[in-house]
């Protein structure tokens, strides 16, 4: 019997052998999220500070809220064999209800390390209002990826 919808049948086979290789040889995450990138699917980065270490901890012990926030990865850019880096901005506000714009940059490398660096600015003048904050992430941990089909509203 001939198969009708031989493009079913492909893609059942090379994800039978993309399931084969995976199961051989697991991906690092650096791969998986450089995979859903240059796939076009979308993607979200999940960051939780507190899972990270800070280069502000050593001067100042005091531990890092229990926060945690993601957005879906429109642009970025990848230095073959290095990393992924890719920016979001968006204004917030701070505990004392000042409005600030923050800038935060993310940078992936191929070792599952990540590198995020937190600006926060005025939004009036676009002045820092406070030293940036860097944060040294494990893949996987402080900062994370999901993938998948979202419907917008």
């Amino acid at each position: 019997m001939l198969i009708r919808y031989p493009v079913i049948a492909f893609a059942a086979v090379n994800i039978w052998f993309a399931v084969g290789v995976a199961q051989a040889e697991p991906a690092s995450h650096y791969q998986q999220l450089r995979a859903m990138l240059f796939s076009g699917v979308r993607t979200t980065a999940l960051f939780t500070p507190s899972q990270c270490r800070s280069s502000a901890q050593a001067a100042n012990p005091k531990p890092i809220p229990p926060v945690a926030g993601g957005f879906a990865i429109h642009d970025f850019m990848e230095v073959p064999g290095d990393s992924i880096s890719f920016s979001d901005e968006h204004l917030t506000v701070r505990p004392d209800g000042a409005a600030v714009l923050e800038l935060i940059q993310y940078r992936v490398t191929h070792t599952d390390a990540a590198t995020v660096t937190v600006r926060s600015l005025s939004p009036s003048n676009y002045q820092p209002v406070s030293p940036p904050r860097q944060f040294e992430c494990v893949v996987g941990e402080g900062l994370r990826f999901a993938s998948g089909v979202r419907e917008d509203h």
